[in-house]
C-alpha cells in the first residue's frame, strides 16, 4: 500500500516570504522524524535568491546591498547547489519525505525528481531533458536553457527543499546573478517554451506536478489543510 502525503497548497494565499516556508519545512521535517506524515508543499515565493550551502555572493551581479532597492531579498539556504531565483509565477515544491530502504540514495531521489519535472513540462507540450554536460547533472533543460532548478537537504534521511519550476517566471531576474554557478547557459520557462501558446497557470502547473510525483514517489497524495499560522484571517 501506497503511504500518504499530506500535499498543502499555499499558492492560494499569494507569493509567501522565504522565511516563513523555511519555518513550515522545520516543522514539517520535525513531524516526519518523528514518525507522522509526509508532507508537500506547493507555492510561490516572494522575490529572493537564496545561496545555498555551495556557494557564497561572488556570483551576484551586482552588490547584496542593492539588490533590496529591486525588490529581491537574499537569504542563505542550507539546501545543496549555488544561488537561485524564486518568485511570482515558479511552481516551488518542498517535499518533506522520509527515505526508508531502497530510497535511501540522493542520486536517485535527484533523478526522481528529474523525473517529475520532465513529465509535468511534457502534460503542456514541452520536451524537456537532463543534461548530458557532466557539471550539469541535476535538474531539466530544454537545449541549453534551464527549465527548472533543484536543490535538497537530507538530515536523517529526512528531505527538505526541492524543486523550482519556472511557469511564467519573470527571466530578468536571473540577470542579477550567475544562475546555479553556470555561467554558459540561459534560463527559460513554459511560458517562453510554448511557442506562442497560452500560458498554463501555476495552479494547472502544480495539479499535474501532485500526479506526477505520486506516480515517481510512489505516494498517495491527500489534500492537507493549511497550517494554522498561514491561514487567512477569518478561517
Amino acid at each position: 500500500m501506497r503511504q500518504d502525503l499530506d500535499v498543502v497548497s499555499l499558492l492560494p494565499l499569494g507569493p509567501r516570504p522565504y522565511d516563513d516556508v523555511v519555518a513550515l519545512q522545520q516543522d514539517a521535517r520535525a513531524r516526519a522524524k518523528a514518525g507522522g506524515r509526509e508532507t508537500l508543499f506547493l507555492l510561490e515565493h516572494e522575490d529572493v535568491i537564496t545561496v545555498g550551502r555551495n556557494a557564497g555572493t561572488g556570483d551576484l551581479h551586482v552588490p547584496a546591498d542593492q539588490l533590496e532597492s529591486l525588490g529581491v531579498a537574499l537569504r542563505p539556504s542550507d539546501r545543496g547547489g549555488k544561488l537561485t531565483f524564486h518568485g511570482p509565477g515558479q511552481l516551488v515544491a518542498y517535499p518533506v519525505l522520509r527515505l526508508e530502504g531502497r530510497e535511501r540514495d540522493v542520486k536517485l531521489l535527484v533523478r526522481r525528481l528529474e523525473e517529475v519535472l520532465i513529465l509535468t513540462v511534457a502534460d503542456f507540450g514541452v520536451v524537456a531533458a537532463r543534461s548530458d554536460v557532466p557539471a550539469r547533472w541535476s535538474s531539466v533543460w530544454i537545449g541549453n536553457d534551464k527549465l527548472a532548478a533543484i536543490g535538497i537537504h537530507l538530515s536523517d534521511w529526512v528531505t527538505t527543499h526541492g524543486v523550482a519550476l519556472n511557469v511564467t517566471t519573470k527571466l530578468e531576474r536571473f540577470g542579477l546573478f550567475v544562475p546555479c554557478g553556470i555561467p554558459d547557459g540561459g534560463v527559460t520557462s513554459l511560458e517562453k517554451s510554448r511557442s506562442g501558446e497560452p500560458a498554463p497557470s501555476v495552479a494547472d502547473v502544480a495539479a499535474r506536478f501532485v500526479l506526477n510525483f505520486a506516480s515517481v514517489f510512489e505516494r498517495e497524495p491527500v489534500e492537507a489543510p493549511l497550517p494554522i499560522a498561514t491561514a487567512p484571517a477569518g478561517d
